[in-house]
């Protein structure tokens, strides 16, 4: 096993440029990782808006009763009735509604009187949108108990309309319990850098391996050693698989290490299946790399290449959803994309019916189906080499 062990010195001699490629990997995916948004939806807490209230009326019950029904919806900012303060305050986003009471409200509605209160709002603002909800909410009951309720005085009408908005539904957000949990969005980050750091170290390695056992000298003085062609090739390829094998295991430690909790769900599992396959596809790359490898030079820069170029346009730094059709096009002749593809799917996943796993196996397929062209393409050019004698 001669050419076994020199297979893992030469590893060992390129620990340090592995080492980089490792740490960038790590700080990158905790970095990503931690500080991305997080999606639960078992919770929700009313965010309230910043409101003027500007009274052009004379104080009422009615108008109080409004006041102090938004109250509990909004924080009050006060303003001077100057158009263009109240516009200033819009713009600078002081305020995000402003409450106009025209002169005579009170006395309209309660004459039965189409009377309608004055707004300015910020274009577009959902917290606006739901505070003119709520503004119309209060209108619609005052409204209700004036048709059904005759000489009802202002007090009694602003306490009942008070009364029936204070019901509210408790509404309790559940998970089915047929269903297993998500896995949370951040082991995603993980396993999507993930491509980028294998697919730079399995380069690294293997195409340093293949500098060596491929350079002419080397070779020749191999065959004239006592040891077999077949034995070599068999050495380099088990050389090759633990040296892949051990770099993927050690990306699940770090990633057991810093996602314990969401790893241990059919999510983690289908992660690192996802993961597995597609280091089996980096490390044909890698192989495929080797081939055309013939100096420290050609060696980083096929690394950064590939390892970069494939995670831009993919998927693995900006999410899919962000990157445009044409580079998307272009992407799905990358194995990452669906590599990515597949992790976004699984990351997705609730129901683990046969049905919603069908495509991430075939993602997976696609994966395996662009490492063995590679594999195929590079074994002919390696017995074309060969028989040429190069």
């Amino acid at each position: 096993m001669q050419v076994f062990k020199t297979y893992f010195r030469i590893i060992k001699k390129n620990m340090g440029q592995i080492s980089i490629y490792i740490g960038v990997f790590l700080t990158l995916a905790i970095l990503f990782s931690f500080s991305s948004p997080s999606k639960d939806l078992d919770n929700f807490m009313q965010a309230k808006t910043r409101v003027a209230f500007i009274n052009e009326d004379e104080h009422s019950p009615l108008i109080d009763g409004l006041r102090d029904y938004l109250k509990d919806y909004s924080v009050y900012v006060s303003l001077e009735n100057d158009t263009q303060k109240l516009q200033d305050a819009l713009f600078f986003r002081d305020v995000e509604y402003i409450v106009k009471i025209p002169k005579g409200f009170t006395a309209d509605i309660m004459e039965g009187k189409d009377a309608k209160i004055g707004k300015i709002t910020v274009s577009e603002s959902t917290n606006g949108i739901y505070t003119d909800m709520l503004v119309n909410k209060y209108l619609s009951t005052v409204k209700m108990y004036l048709t059904y309720y005759n000489n009802i005085t202002q007090a009694e009408l602003a306490e009942k309309a008070a009364d029936d908005l204070k019901v509210a539904t408790h509404v309790q957000i559940k998970r089915d319990e047929n269903q297993n949990s998500k896995t949370g969005d951040n082991a995603i980050y993980f396993f999507n850098y993930l491509a980028y750091a294998i697919t730079s170290i399995l380069l690294l390695g293997v195409t340093s391996i293949m500098m060596v056992f491929n350079n002419k000298n080397i070779r020749r003085r191999t065959l004239c050693s006592p040891i077999k062609n077949s034995s070599l090739n068999m050495q380099i390829i088990l050389g090759n698989i633990i040296y892949a094998a051990a770099c993927w295991g050690l990306m699940m430690v770090c990633n057991f290490l810093l996602f314990r909790d969401d790893m241990f769900t059919l999510n983690g599992l289908y992660f690192c299946i996802n993961s597995l396959v597609f280091t089996v596809m980096a490390l044909c790359l890698a192989f495929f790399a080797g081939i055309f490898v013939k100096s420290s030079n050609a060696q980083s820069s096929v690394t950064n290449v590939l390892g970069l170029g494939l995670s831009f346009i993919s998927g693995v730094f900006v999410p899919q959803e962000f990157l445009s059709k044409a580079v998307l096009d272009i992407a799905k002749f990358t194995p990452a994309y669906w590599y990515v593809k597949a992790n976004n799917e699984i990351s997705n996943l609730t129901n683990f019916n046969i049905e919603n796993l069908t495509p991430i196996f075939q993602y997976m397929l696609i994966e395996l189906c662009f490492g063995a062209a590679l594999l195929s393409v590079a074994l002919v050019l390696t017995k074309r080499k060969q028989m040429n004698g190069s």
